[in-house]
């Protein structure tokens, strides 16, 4: 099984992580924009992986606990990472 989308928007991780690069989102931003993991919210462990890694598919279940909600002070959630 491959997982690489927001099922309710029907967009792809990786085309939300390029959306929040190129206008600098930070992460609450990206979803307050674009609506991904603000519905069903199943799909927020992953873009939260997304945006933090840069991994934008999946083969495996993640679920909210695999990938915590960011704190104030972590700088992962300023903005996404940004590869070379």
């Amino acid at each position: 099984m491959k997982i690489d989308r927001c099922i309710c928007t029907q967009r792809t991780f990786c085309d939300l992580i390029d959306t929040a690069r190129a206008e600098g989102l930070s992460l609450p931003q990206l979803v307050e924009q674009t609506s991904a993991s603000a519905c069903c919210t199943m799909c927020g462990p992953y873009l939260r992986r997304a945006y933090r890694t840069g991994q934008t598919t999946f083969g495996y279940l993640l679920s909210q606990d695999d990938e915590p909600y960011a704190t104030a002070d972590d700088k992962t959630a300023a903005a996404p990472l940004v590869q070379g």
